[in-house]
């Protein structure tokens, strides 16, 4: 499972663009939360206006980060953590748990947010390895992790989440849960042609100041490149969110051998699917978010479940023998994204 990940953060600029003559007047704010940034377009831009428009953003991200963070000791999330047993949480944590744990069912826990231990045990949070893990090592964090030990239940003070001794970590759906928090506080707000944009992760709505659908950049997965640099495919969105997922920035060297950001909890290891990102297309950026992390290790075996949730299209690119890459997608994943010079093959083919 991927904790840190490439993202198609480029949306802002390609959005940017020309105005249309007839498009209301848009404004834009920029800020810092949940260890990333943020951004968020709107029109009409005096209502809401700029102020209430931060001010909004800053609390919603804030109850997000009080709830779910793993850097806070007295987040929600650290509380479950800490247990024993069922711990009260809010209804918000309480759903996106409930969330993670379906996927993680779905996908026979290929996505897992107990999947911490190991992501310590490689090197990738935390502590730098030096030394490949050994078998006991890799055995005993794999006995500490376990999607299905974690129960969302209620008891008479509200919602609860047991983790039953596991390190539970939203990291890989929380950020998508925020966009999606943003967005509809902004929404009620008044905000009627609206992006917005948490490290990475985009949920848009009417259209953009170019009169059309919101453009969203897809970064061809290069190592070295900022993103934005160079573009593989643009997602053009109406009333839709967008989460792309990479293993080409976050990556270590155990001796002598390179370890991406992306495990397979399911076997411990470092997952070996040719994928080198993956894009998803969904109604809500949570959504999104998760599913873009399944396909990582998955790979084109993850395309078939991802067509059968409603309303997620997937688009992945997949890097050949000789270094190449092409794209693997959804049969409707192209009716929203557009590829640059790169070939197309819809799942199954």
């Amino acid at each position: 499972m991927i904790v840190r990940r490439a993202r198609a953060v480029c949306a802002c600029a390609l959005a940017a663009g020309c105005q249309a003559p007839d498009a209301p007047s848009f404004g834009q704010v920029s800020g810092n939360a949940l260890g990333t940034t943020w951004t968020v377009r709107w029109a009409p831009v005096d209502a809401p206006d700029a102020g209430e428009v931060e001010a909004v953003t800053d609390r919603v991200l804030a109850e997000v980060d009080a709830a779910m963070s793993t850097w806070r000791d007295d987040s929600e999330l650290m509380r479950v953590r800490q247990g024993p047993g069922p711990v009260v949480v809010s209804e918000d944590t309480a759903a996106v748990v409930a969330a993670a744990l379906d996927v993680a069912a779905a996908t026979g826990g290929a996505f897992d947010p107990t999947v911490q231990p190991l992501m310590a045990l490689w090197g990738l949070h935390g502590t730098p390895r030096t030394t490949w893990p050994t078998d006991d090592e890799l055995d005993a964090a794999r006995a500490q992790i376990g999607w299905s030990r974690v129960v969302v239940g209620r008891g008479p003070g509200g919602p609860t989440v047991d983790a039953d001794g596991t390190t539970l970590d939203l990291s890989a759906i929380a950020k998508g849960h925020a966009v999606d928090r943003v967005f509809v506080a902004l929404a009620a707000a008044g905000a009627a042609d609206l992006l917005v944009e948490v490290g990475g992760e985009v949920r848009s709505a009417g259209r953009s100041p170019r009169g059309g659908a919101w453009s969203v950049g897809i970064d061809r997965p290069v190592v070295g490149r900022v993103p934005g640099q160079d573009l593989v495919g643009v997602a053009n969105l109406t009333n839709l969110a967008v989460a792309t997922s990479g293993n080409y920035r976050s990556r270590v060297e155990i001796e002598g051998r390179t370890v991406h950001h992306t495990m397979d909890p399911r076997t411990g290891m470092p997952a070996v699917s040719p994928a080198r990102s993956a894009t998803v297309i969904a109604p809500d950026a949570r959504a999104a978010d998760a599913w873009a992390t399944v396909l990582m290790v998955l790979g084109e075996g993850g395309l078939p479940l991802v067509a059968a949730r409603p309303g997620l299209e997937a688009w992945l690119l997949v890097e050949g023998d000789d270094g190449s890459l092409s794209v693997r997608a959804t049969d409707g994943a192209t009716r929203h994204i557009q590829a640059l010079a790169v070939e197309v093959t819809a799942a199954g083919e």
